[in-house]
């Protein structure tokens, strides 16, 4: 009776081992896949990964042939300046090309939206060239957005004076400027109205300038200078930010700067001269157009 009634109860002690220790077996193998898997994910960040992709720098064409992927060191920057001034968009806000960034940073805050652009496309609800905006209102939005656009308009002075125009006194305008991009040979078709064409890589004295002769003072505008030789050259070969350190990113060389970025505030009582209007010269050329896949590298430039 006792060996017949212990014979179950051991086979039951053994099913019940076996068991737990599959279960343990597939928590090790579980845990060992998403450790695996992590690590897989982080290689790009890892020292020895970093040495090698800087000996990918001695090249002649961006890493990937301009394919886009991660997400692009100036626009890295220009998130963390956004979210510095998030506050700030609210009210009524402008944006250029699409109401994508009000509607990400305003909040609650944010009680309309308008997409300002040549023509009308997305979610565009203004329709105007920013250099020759003389159709648009004064004294109209409480923020504007102007985001990778300034170093397009060869008229930059009078997009700058239209973009502090249309703002209430008091509004806010967030506006960045590139200091090194790629260049478009032809120009580039984005089928938002006309070819772009890139005129413009702007210096920290430029942009002061610039502001300054809008009729603005250093009271009302503050500049955030963003980049480094190492972040210059890694956004230039496509390289993602996501494969920078944070001290490769947040580290600030003045003498190489990557991006510009503008907070400026309309003052009461603005009412500065709007300055003689410039065209620019454009070459006789078909444009490139724009490749979803490669993006700044158009189809006709690869």
């Amino acid at each position: 009776m006792t060996r017949s009634g212990a014979q179950p109860r051991v086979g039951l002690l053994r099913t019940t081992a076996r068991k737990h220790v599959a279960a343990g077996l597939r928590m090790v193998l579980e845990h060992a896949h998403r450790a695996t898997a992590d690590r897989i994910a982080q290689l790009p960040s890892l020292p020895v990964f970093r040495q090698l992709r800087c000996m990918e720098f001695r090249r002649l064409r961006p890493l990937g042939n301009g394919r886009q992927r991660g997400t692009p060191i100036v626009r890295r920057y220009w998130a963390q300046f956004l979210g510095e001034h998030q506050s700030d968009i609210r009210g009524h806000g402008l944006e250029i090309g699409t109401t994508a960034t009000l509607r990400e940073y305003g909040g609650p805050e944010l009680v309309q939206a308008d997409a300002l652009d040549l023509t009308a496309h997305t979610d565009v609800t203004v329709i105007a060239d920013l250099s020759r905006a003389d159709c648009l209102p004064s004294d109209s939005y409480d923020c504007f957005v102007n985001q990778f656009t300034m170093h397009l308009i060869y008229d930059v002075e009078a997009a700058l004076y239209h973009s502090i125009r249309v703002l209430k006194p008091s509004g806010v305008l967030l506006v960045n400027f590139p200091c090194v991009d790629y260049y478009f040979p032809r120009g580039l078709d984005m089928h938002t109205g006309a070819p772009l064409f890139l005129f413009w890589w702007f210096t920290p004295i430029h942009v002061e300038n610039l502001l300054r002769r809008v009729g603005l003072v250093a009271e009302d505008y503050k500049l955030s200078v963003y980049g480094n030789l190492f972040a210059r050259i890694a956004y230039q070969m496509n390289v993602p930010a996501e494969e920078l350190t944070r001290q490769e990113l947040e580290y600030v060389d003045l003498g190489h700067p990557l991006l510009l970025c503008a907070r400026v505030v309309k003052p009461v009582g603005w009412h500065a001269a709007k300055p003689a209007y410039r065209d620019p010269w454009l070459p006789d050329t078909t444009p490139s157009q724009w490749d979803p896949v490669t993006g700044h590298y158009g189809q006709s430039d690869r």
